[in-house]
């Protein structure tokens, strides 16, 4: 039986915990200092440390050879949503398997990257045609079972984990601006034949939302006011006034930033973008390093998931995106987000540290 032995990089460990605890702060004071909310969210930051210390002892080897595996019991899942999901606010995407209530589309985040890398390290070399065009294909089983709960941001995102990882690949600049240029083209279909009328909404809210102020516009107008209401230094940790009076509603979830900017301010702010910019560019480093295909597509693309997530989300309560399901990593309250990334970080580590030939130093 061997020895468990988690594989840690200091510096990403450092910065998660960094993250997580201006999270629970943030989350306590949000939350109106709701003790069962601080409690659960505590108790899922841990288990999310304990997926990573687990994720990262587990080989490489083990990881590529589970790849299909797994992709085939996210896919069940996301078809298990269908015929045992809870549903809220109208949508399916729930599964409940005893106690635990979890949402199977986050086991995509990390089955679809490992899945498009299982697919293209059988070939040295760019990718060819064939290649993406299974990648695709691959790739749209679980994005349309996303898509069909309904969840049009779960499915592009799941697009992008692929394209990720195409890109990583090597996939050639003329097919990206290609695949570019036909979303471009589709954007106006989209909206009369695909677009639900809430993510209708969703843009003409983000276009101008002054428009309906007390309705769909309610809620970015009031996250801006509290982010530019911080200035630079903040008001203090729970003293925060938007939050706390009601004015921006679940503001401990995927608006838990507009909290966090009105106590700790503009260095505040600029401390934690810092930090999730550090993060990227460290998992980029460290897939760099990386001798096996396989760890650097898989890490390079989760390194730029992580990012993407992570500026959606702040973006998004800015008022400089539209409002997207995308909450933002080891910071907003929320069970399944925090542990799925836990366990990427933990797989991101396992990749890229675990052999002594493309080991990067713990510094």
């Amino acid at each position: 039986m061997s020895r468990f032995r988690p594989y840690i990089d200091i510096p990403l460990l450092i910065s998660i915990l960094i993250l997580i605890t201006f999270s629970s702060l943030s989350v306590w004071s949000a939350s109106s200092f709701s003790e069962p909310i601080i409690e659960r969210h505590l108790i899922r930051a841990g288990i999310a440390i304990v997926a990573l210390l687990f994720m990262s002892s587990i080989s490489p080897a083990a990881y590529e050879r589970s790849a299909p595996y797994l992709f085939f019991i996210t896919v069940l899942l996301l078809v298990g949503v269908f015929v045992l999901g809870d549903s809220t606010n109208g949508s399916q995407r729930w599964l409940a398997l005893g106690p635990i209530r979890f949402q199977p589309s986050e086991l995509v985040k990390i089955a679809v990257p490992m899945m498009m890398a299982w697919i293209l390290v059988s070939d040295a070399g760019r990718p060819s045609i064939k290649k993406i065009m299974i990648c695709l294909i691959v790739t749209a089983i679980p994005a349309g079972l996303i898509f069909i709960q309904p969840d049009l941001d779960g499915a592009i995102f799941t697009v992008m984990y692929a394209l990720f990882v195409l890109y990583f690949a090597g996939m050639s600049w003329k097919l990206i601006s290609s695949v570019i240029a036909i979303i471009g083209v589709s954007l106006p279909l989209a909206w009369y034949f695909v677009m639900e009328a809430y993510q209708k909404k969703r843009i003409l809210q983000f276009l101008n939302p002054e428009s309906d102020p007390l309705g769909s516009g309610y809620q970015i107008i009031q996250s801006k006011i509290a982010i530019g209401s911080g200035g630079i230094s903040g008001k203090g940790w729970m003293d925060a006034t938007q939050g706390h009076l009601g004015f921006i509603p679940e503001s401990h979830t995927d608006f838990i930033f507009s909290t966090f900017a009105e106590e700790w301010g503009y260095i505040g702010s600029f401390t934690i973008l810092a930090i999730y910019t550090f993060m990227t560019f460290r998992v980029l480093w460290l897939a760099n390093q990386s001798e096996s295909t396989f760890a650097r597509l898989v890490s390079g693309s989760f390194a730029l998931s992580f990012f993407l997530y992570s500026f959606i989300n702040i973006g998004m309560v800015s008022g400089v995106l539209p409002v997207m399901g995308s909450p933002l990593p080891f910071f907003s309250y929320g069970g399944s987000a925090i542990i799925t990334q836990g366990a990427i970080f933990g797989i991101i580590m396992a990749l890229c540290l675990r052999k002594k030939s493309i080991c990067a130093p713990n510094i």
